[in-house]
């Protein structure tokens, strides 16, 4: 199983918790659980680096992730009431859709693997001319 698809149902999974959480529990409780995903978020996508076949889409969403757990541990340290809660609602959507977009980019990798285009990339406007030319 490929690390991309590891990482990313994960950080689904772990953003999914979050979001369920802060609609369910106590606000400090719902602070320190925002502060526990986003360190274990951020260590899994720092760890992923080691896997060399991640790609440079992967890798940015992962950077993005990083980013993104940053900030939901400094909010979770800094705000209180409502405003965390919300603020952690609001970051585990943005984890979530993270996730979503990480599976997506892996699924189609595997359909242009799968379909012998993973080397395919856009014509130049040479490769265009004569193309159509031989198309008409």
């Amino acid at each position: 199983m490929s690390t991309k698809y590891l990482t990313n149902a994960f950080l689904v999974m772990a953003g999914g918790f979050l979001v369920v959480s802060t609609q369910s529990f106590s606000t400090s409780v719902v602070s320190w659980l925002a502060l526990a995903v986003a360190v274990a978020l951020i260590a899994i996508a720092v760890v992923a680096q080691l896997d060399r076949s991640r790609g440079l889409n992967q890798r940015l969403l992962d950077a993005v992730t990083v980013v993104l757990g940053a900030v939901t541990i400094v909010f979770s340290r800094v705000f209180g009431g409502s405003t965390v809660v919300w603020l952690s609602f609001a970051e585990a959507i943005g984890f979530v859709g993270l996730g979503i977009g990480g599976l997506t980019l892996h699924e189609i990798d595997g359909w242009r693997a799968e379909h012998h285009l993973a080397q395919l990339h856009s014509l130049s406007r040479h490769e265009r001319s004569e193309s159509a030319s031989l198309a008409a």
